[in-house]
Parts: C-alpha cells; structure tokens; sequence
C-alpha cells in the first residue's frame, strides 16, 4: 500500500487525471479543459445535445466556490430573462415561471438581430428560451453567400432545390431552416477562392453548427414536405462535404440520414401522378404543384446518388434497402409520364435523359456490381450465371452512353458517368485478372475507355471537382499497376492517370487522398519488379 500510495503521488497531479470534461470522458477524446464550455463541446457537440460540465472543481478552486459561482451566474440569468421578456411583451415579470413560459405566438413574435450570422446559439449549454426562439426565426442568407453557391450549385446533381424559388426563399427571412443557411454559408466558404468578408466563422465552425442545427431540427420531427426537402438537402450537402475532405465516416453518416428522411418522406413512392405521400405505410394527401413534384423526385434521386458516392468511396454497405418498391420516375420524367416498371436496371432508356439521371443509373451499375463481387469474388471458381447477366448490362449500358462533352458545362459529369461504368467493369473483372486472359483484356479495355475521355477533359478549367473521380482513377491505376509486366501501354496510360489525379488533387483532399495511396502502390510495384529485374 504505501507503494502504491508513493508511486500515485510520484505520478501526475490528481487535477490533470480528471481535467476532462464529462463529454470528452465518455467519448474519449481530449479535452483543453476550458471553461464554461471546452473547445471540442464547441465545435462537435455530442449528439445528446449534453451541455458541456465538470465533475471536479478547477486548479486552485473548491467545489463550494464553483457551486456559488454557478448559482450565482444563474440567478443574474433568471434576471436577464425575466426583464428581457418584460421589455418585449410588457408582462409582469412576477408572473413568468421557467417552465414553459412562453407561447409559440411569443417566440414568433421576436425579431431577430440584424446581425444574424453573430447571434448563432452558442454552444455547450442548454439554450434559453429566448436563444431557442431566435434559432427557430431565420434570417436571409447574405447576398454574396447565395450567389456564389448557386453559381456553383445551380446545376450541380447535388443541389435539387428549384434554383429561382430557393433564391427567392434565401433572401427572405423566416422561410429556409437554420441548418440549410448554415450550410449554405458553408459551401460557399469551401468553394472561394478568397474568404468572404461576410463569413465570420471558419470552415470548421461552420461545420459544427450545421451538424447541431440539423440535429435540433430532425428532433423536432416537422414532416412538412418543403421542410423535409429542406433537411435533406442539408444533410446530402453535409455528406457530400465530408466526402470531398476524406472524411469517410461522418460522410456516411451523413448519407445514412438523408437516406432515412427521403425513405420517411415517401420520397420512393411518387407514382406516376399520384398527389399522396407513402409516409411509414399511410397514404397522406398533399397539395403539391408541378414544382414541388419535381424537386421531390430530384430528392430521391439525389439521395441515392450521394448514398452510391459514398459506397464506392469507402466500400461500405448502402444505406437503400435492396427490397424497398420504388416507383419514383426519374428525373427527366414530367409529373404525369408513368415510371419504369424496374427504374433501378432500366438502362434502355439512354437517350434523352438528363446527365443527372444518366449519372444516377451508371452510379447504380457500379454500386450493383460491387455488391455482388464482394460476396462472389473468388477467384478460379467457376463463374456464376449472374456473372455473365451483370456483365451482359454493363457492356449494353455503356456502348449506349452520349460521348463526353469536351468544353460543356456538363463534361465533367459526362466523364464521371462513364468512368462510373468503366469501374463497375473493372470491378467485376479484377478479381480474375491472374486467372482469366479475358478478364485482364477487359479490365484493360476499361481503364483504357477512362484514360482517352480523361485526356481529353479539359480538367484546369473546371471550378469544382466531383470528389468521386479520386476512387474511381485510383481503381483504372491499380489495374494499370499490375499490368505494367503484362502489357507495354500500361506505364504510359498510368503517367496520365497520375498527371490527372495531381491536377484535380488541388481541389479535392479526397483525390489527394487517392493520389498519395496510389503512388504509394506504384513506388512499390517499381521497386518489387526492379528486384526481379522486371524493369
């Protein structure tokens, strides 16, 4: 005992053991220890919304001290509210009692500061009642913000909001949800060049907040369909930011909950013209115009996009449910064209239809095609007849793709459909590229498809780089990396694999990320074949 005793007083002192904050103890992560609210409770909140707290009193403090000066803070609060509320309604402060005492006509009725972007909810704490009316009142999103977002965003498969009719609400207050503003602010901060002058918060900051307003508002449990539209088209921004900086986890998270709001939503039963909404197996009847419609439609699509994106960049399992019914027309489709029967393998259809739903469909091959490798990738057993039918699509598919649009504003889309397709095929194939010739030739033939449309990308010019092109290159390079013994074009077709991967790499971490792996794989095969004398 007196060993133990001696070898506790040797070590750290008994305050840093127990520096932490309650949150960071139960997550198990550091903590600074700062006072009243730490920095990680700042900027990630934990999804219970607990307030950041202390179970010890600080260095040089007791806990009687700490409880007086709590009690104390929260007396000059209680004082604060109460008058605050007697300016503003002109009650009686002795008649408002902190449990629930205001009405929702009362927080409607407050305005907000005209400098909405400084007077975000602070973090750490349990909101009062007035800061959680402020949250709930929005204010427009700042002109300079919106305008650099729609730039980018207008067009973009992501982004399925009516770009007229979501400008019209940004610029309004009180019509678009804080997490949206948020995120918008957030995209548009990632996307400049400069820093706005009228973004006050860091990336990092802006994150944060997004993440706990969009939290906040799914709790709330509004299942109105422009706010449901809303909310999912947070969370596919959020997912698809994670995904862009190689943060695979949250972007899977992310995607998880925009899969589980378009699913709640109905989203997967539009019908053909049917005004009612399949919301947990009730048909609801709702009154939506052509416009509404069609940004439900997008919705559902969308989702599915940024769930297949974040499959084939992290190889994790979808978040769609294969035996869903699914009975959404596609995006091309008007409000009263009939869906396709199957519109998960319907691939005939390929001409006329928009990239977003082109891209949608070659998204569905690979993210199909790699579901069934992984349970069937065992090389020299023979090949499965649904093998052959998923490789029988795959070749009808992509021999029915448009050419990339060199110089159109959709050639990058253009190009990621078709390496979408491309990969899908060297997926199926690779796993048998050492045992089949064919499989090598076909593999080969694929990555050969990618690299002659990627040279001819023009890839400098491009103001936002789809992320996905750094798992879908970093596949034709491994193909093209255990072929360099094989066949004399490899080395070259890889240089301008690189070359590409290096040139978007400036603007996607996500591609750097692919980059530096692949040139790892490839310094590797260089000194392995140099062993050999293969080189």
């Amino acid at each position: 005992m007196t060993d133990s005793r001696n070898s506790r007083a040797r070590g750290r002192p008994t305050s840093y053991l127990h520096k932490a904050c309650l949150n960071c103890r139960r997550r198990k992560t550091g903590c600074d220890g700062e006072r009243p609210t730490c920095r990680r409770c700042r900027l990630h909140p934990p999804r219970s919304l607990n307030p950041c707290t202390y179970s010890h009193a600080p260095v040089g403090g007791t806990i009687s001290l700490q409880v007086e000066e709590s009690i104390e803070t929260m007396e000059n609060r209680i004082y604060e509210l109460e008058h605050q509320l007697e300016l503003l309604n002109g009650q009686d402060p002795s008649k408002v009692f902190l449990k629930e005492p205001y009405s929702n006509q009362q927080l409607q009725g407050l305005a907000p500061e005209p400098d909405t972007w400084d007077n975000l909810m602070q973090f750490g704490g349990i909101p009062s009642p007035i800061e959680v009316g402020k949250s709930n009142i929005c204010a427009a999103i700042p002109r300079p913000n919106l305008d650099l977002f729609l730039h980018h965003f207008a067009r973009h498969p992501f982004f399925f909001l009516d770009p007229m009719q979501f400008q019209q609400m940004a610029l309004l207050p009180d019509l678009l949800p804080r997490s949206l503003q948020v995120a918008v602010a957030l995209w548009a901060t990632h996307v400049s060049e400069n820093p706005l002058a009228e973004s006050v918060y860091s990336e990092e900051e802006l994150l944060a907040r997004t993440a706990h307003h969009i939290a906040r508002e799914i709790a709330a449990g509004d299942v109105l369909p422009q706010r449901m539209l809303h909310m999912i088209q947070t969370e596919v921004l959020l997912s698809l930011y994670y995904l862009d900086y190689g943060r695979l986890l949250e972007a899977n998270y992310h995607r998880a909950g925009a899969s589980s709001l378009a699913f709640i939503s109905g989203l997967h039963q539009l019908g053909a013209s049917s005004q009612n909404l399949v919301v947990q197996g009730e048909n609801i009847p709702i009154q939506m115009g052509a416009s509404l419609r069609m940004e439900m439609i997008n919705a559902f699509w969308s989702v599915l996009l940024i769930n297949n994106y974040c499959v084939a960049a992290s190889d994790a399992p979808s978040s769609m449910p294969y035996d869903a019914p699914i009975n959404t027309p596609w995006p091309t489709h008007f409000p009263n064209v009939a869906p396709s029967s199957v519109p998960f393998l319907d691939e005939d259809g390929v001409t006329g239809h928009s990239p977003l739903t082109l891209l949608t469909k070659a998204s569905i091959q690979l993210e199909r095609t790699m579901s069934f490798t992984a349970r069937n990738s065992r090389a020299g057993l023979p090949l499965p007849s649904k093998f052959w039918a998923i490789e029988t699509r795959l070749e009808r598919f992509r021999s029915r793709l448009p050419p990339v649009n060199i110089g159109h504003p959709t050639d990058q889309i253009s190009l990621v459909m078709h390496a979408f397709v491309n990969v899908a095929i060297l997926c199926l194939h690779s796993p048998y590229i050492n045992v089949y010739a064919e499989a090598r030739s076909k593999c080969l033939t694929a990555a050969s498809c990618v690299i002659v449309r990627l040279t001819h990308a023009r890839l400098a010019e491009w103001e936002i780089v789809d992320p996905i092109l750094g798992p879908l290159l970093a596949a034709v390079a491994e193909v093209l990396i255990a072929s360099l013994t094989h066949v004399p074009q490899a080395s070259a077709d890889l240089q301008a694999t690189l070359s590409a991967m290096q040139t978007l790499a400036r603007r996607s971490p996500l591609i750097q990320r692919y980059l530096t792996v692949t040139q790892h794989q490839y310094t590797a095969a260089q000194q392995s074949l140099g062993l050999f004398g293969l080189l």
